[in-house]
């Protein structure tokens, strides 16, 4: 790869960190209701599902899956069901407490959840989201010139430098997110959140599920 391509690459990838996405809705939200470390924890369980999309992406796999429709589709309708399931939970979550006007504590923070809770959240949402698949079997190849398994060293590095990028991407998104919750710091900010982000959620799921593979 040249320096030329080198930099249109970081380009893409900032292009796309930065774009919300069903990572970055559930980082915001994990970090405004438990901390930044809680928002980290689940941008890392996203990093490493990009790790593993460049890893089939190297294998092969991620082709397969491009080429074909069905497995395409389930995936798809996969993770359309699961973003849904996490809206109506989110959704359910501002209802049950719709209530309960009490305060934060002092730090801002709710009760610790466990740390392999929130990276399974942020590691299901990217893989069963065909959209990451396609950035290494679209984009990924536009920028590699061997074939083969000659290839496959490169696309691994370039998926290092894509989650790389996504992971501190998102610890950016969480310490903002938990500054400004430490700022309003009442119980009905967690009830609009978690309103916000369910709805959020739902549409992106809704999105995918009637998306193509474009």
């Amino acid at each position: 790869m040249t320096g030329g391509t080198i930099l249109a690459y970081l380009g893409v990838v900032a292009l796309i960190t930065i774009t919300p996405g069903p990572d970055t809705a559930l980082v915001l939200r994990n970090a405004m209701r438990h901390g930044w470390s809680a928002g980290v924890r689940t941008g890392v369980g996203s990093a490493v599902g990009l790790l593993i999309w460049g890893l089939a992406a190297s294998l092969g796999i991620a082709m397969i899956l491009a080429a074909s429709a069905l497995a395409f589709s389930v995936l798809k309708l996969a993770g359309a069901a699961y973003l849904g399931y996490l809206g109506v939970r989110m959704l359910w979550q501002a209802w049950r407490h719709r209530t309960n006007a009490e305060t934060l504590p002092a730090d801002g923070q709710r009760p610790a959840v466990s740390a392999g809770k929130l990276f399974r959240q942020g590691l299901t949402t990217n893989l069963l989201n065909p959209k990451a698949g396609a950035f290494f079997t679209a984009v990924i190849p536009q920028f590699v010139s061997a074939h083969g398994l000659a290839a496959a060293p490169l696309v691994i590095g370039l998926a290092l430098i894509a989650a790389a990028a996504n992971l501190s991407g998102q610890c950016v998104f969480a310490v903002a997110a938990h500054r400004t919750a430490r700022l309003v710091g009442r119980r009905a900010f967690e009830r609009i959140l978690d309103s916000v982000v369910g709805v959020v959620l739902l549409a992106l799921g809704g999105k995918l599920a009637f998306s193509d593979r474009a």
